[in-house]
């Protein structure tokens, strides 16, 4: 066998040597790879957890948003009833005390209609032209009752209010050329002779719709009406005629 020469012997060490600081760089180079990668894949989760979190974030906003609108709505909603409820017991008590002045006026003769009267009347769906006051719009009697005593106190702008709004636009026209005082003095002549009410029929038509036969005791009449529900109160909607023969 040749014996090696110094200088092979050289190479042959420088090699060995190369190969190794190579295979150190690069098992340096894949643990760099492996970190890289262990950091990325960190970085994905944080992403992947933060982009959940927004979301559930998001959802939970969203959630309270309409949460509080439909509160505001829904106290909106308890306003708007508080101040119709509070009108019409004011309208109520203001009639009341011009009952009570009439009646002070009269030396007592005008009897006084309780409470319990009233919803006795009611009842019997009976109203006696006393019994008559702002009763509001909560029934088809109540509404029926506001309208009549409107005209009995020659008061026009509740009338219009107790009506429908095709009955009301209906008189809009009729009333165009009449001024106010010219209405109620008509309204007060018109019911001047009437005693009482007596509903005698009910039919519905609908939830919101009710035809009544009602005696119009005084002038010994009968007459059908028809009562519609707007906006969650009973109104007038005017007689119902029978066709010319």
């Amino acid at each position: 066998m040749k014996a090696l020469t110094p200088a092979a012997i050289l190479v042959a060490i420088g090699s060995m040597v190369a190969a190794g600081m190579l295979w150190s760089r690069n098992q340096a180079l894949l643990a760099e790879i492996a970190a890289l990668r262990t950091q990325g894949e960190t970085l994905q989760e944080q992403v992947e957890s933060t982009a959940k979190t927004a979301t559930a974030d998001a959802n939970q906003a969203r959630t309270q948003a309409e949460a509080q609108t439909r509160e505001l709505m829904k106290l909106r909603g308890d306003v708007s009833q508080l101040r119709s409820g509070g009108a019409q017991e004011l309208q109520q008590l203001r009639a009341e005390n011009a009952a009570l002045k009439r009646e002070a006026a009269h030396g007592g003769a005008v009897r006084t209609i309780t409470g319990l009267d009233q919803v006795r009347n009611a009842e019997q769906g009976h109203f006696p032209r006393e019994s008559w006051s702002f009763a509001g719009y909560k029934s088809p009697e109540n509404a029926l009752v506001s309208a009549i005593w409107s005209m009995r106190e020659g008061d026009p702008k509740t009338y219009f209010n107790s009506l429908t709004p095709e009955e009301q636009a209906r008189l809009g026209k009729q009333w165009e050329s009449k001024s106010e005082a010219e209405i109620a003095s008509k309204h007060q002549s018109d019911v001047s002779k009437i005693t009482s009410m007596q509903i005698l029929d009910r039919q519905p038509v609908s939830d919101d719709e009710m035809t009544m036969s009602v005696y119009i005791g005084g002038v010994d009449r009968t007459e059908k009406v028809r009562m519609q529900r707007v906006e969650g109160e009973w109104k007038f909607g005017g007689y119902i005629r029978e066709p010319p023969k």
